[in-house]
């Protein structure tokens, strides 16, 4: 009796278990607080490194990144921005990570305000924006 008890017992958490996984990668990805804010690609914009239709489109690409996913970029971006090595490419995808991080309040803002100029700041800690 014990055992055909566990046997069910343990089928319907293991259910449960896949439901409430299912329901947080759902609600992870379908972050509706936030939206798009074109302020955010100013600085590209300004040196014609990107339209806003294309900031829209690399943003929605983002925006459906889960947040783990989007810090392990926004790292690797950062890296090759203090190297010097980014590319244009590069640097459009990362202000679109930055954005969603962003409005997620998933990292420090003070970093993503220096790197990135995000609310009134200087983008790259004031200095030019890389190119390559």
């Amino acid at each position: 009796m014990a055992i055909a008890a566990t046997a069910i017992i343990t089928g319907g958490i293991q259910n449960l278990t896949q439901q409430i996984d299912a329901e947080l990668r759902a609600r992870q990805l379908n972050d509706t607080f936030i939206a798009f804010d074109s302020s955010h690609f100013e600085p590209l914009y300004a040196v014609s490194m990107l339209s806003e239709d294309a900031a829209l489109e690399l943003w929605n690409a983002a925006n459906a990144q889960m947040n783990q996913d989007l810090i392990d970029q926004l790292q690797a971006g950062i890296t090759k921005i203090q190297e010097g090595t980014i590319t244009e490419q590069e640097l459009t995808e990362l202000f679109a990570v930055a954005s969603v991080i962003y409005q997620r309040n998933v990292v420090d803002d003070s970093v993503l305000e220096y790197y990135f100029g995000f609310g009134g700041g200087e983008p790259f800690g004031g200095a030019p924006a890389p190119t390559g």
